[in-house]
């Protein structure tokens, strides 16, 4: 029986993602239908329907493992060193077919949006910032996480030429003495 968070079900949701990903690679979002998922991962319709409500719902549940892992990378806000950069800029080389398509949608995500509140919350709480009375916080990490966004939509453009080292080495010089 496939129950969710048996292994059977696990793999199911596995297989449906990794057929999702290897699509990207050669269409459009837009182009990506469920036949067309459920053939590559060699899945019925059904399965696919017991997991996700549609392709949407799919990209957001996706997006979403892959924000959680990008936050633990900087311990939800806390660590942000050398470091810490060059572990996002692997992440996103070794995922760039997804972010690929995920940098290219025009809009702030959910699950960027969840991220941002839960990097801002765990600040807030691991810190003591009182974020109401700290406005600027917010603004300047809105404005800073713009910044990575553009400059991963670029470096992924140009099919990660650079390496991580040299993308966190302009990434920490561009903001070098800022408080950011």
């Amino acid at each position: 029986m496939n129950i969710k968070n048996n292994s059977r079900y696990k793999m199911s949701s596995e297989k449906i993602e990794t057929a999702f990903l290897a699509l990207i690679l050669n269409h459009k979002y837009e182009d990506i239908n469920i036949s067309q998922i459920c053939e590559q991962a060699n899945i019925n319709r059904s399965t696919f329907y017991c997991h996700y409500d549609d392709i949407n719902d799919l990209v957001i549940k996706i997006e979403s493992k892959f924000a959680k892992s990008m936050a633990s990378i900087f311990d939800y806000g806390l660590k942000q060193n050398h470091q810490a950069f060059v572990e996002m800029f692997t992440f996103i080389k070794e995922n760039k077919y997804f972010y690929k398509a995920f940098l290219s949608i025009p809009y702030q995500t959910l699950a960027e949006t969840n991220t941002k509140i839960d990097v801002l919350r765990n600040i807030g709480e691991k810190t003591n910032i009182d974020k109401t009375n700290n406005i600027g916080i917010f603004y300047r990490a809105s404005f800073f996480g713009a910044g990575i966004k553009e400059m991963c939509r670029l470096w992924i453009k140009r099919d990660c030429k650079e390496s991580p080292e040299d993308m966190a080495k302009l990434l920490l010089d561009e903001y070098k003495n800022r408080n950011c």
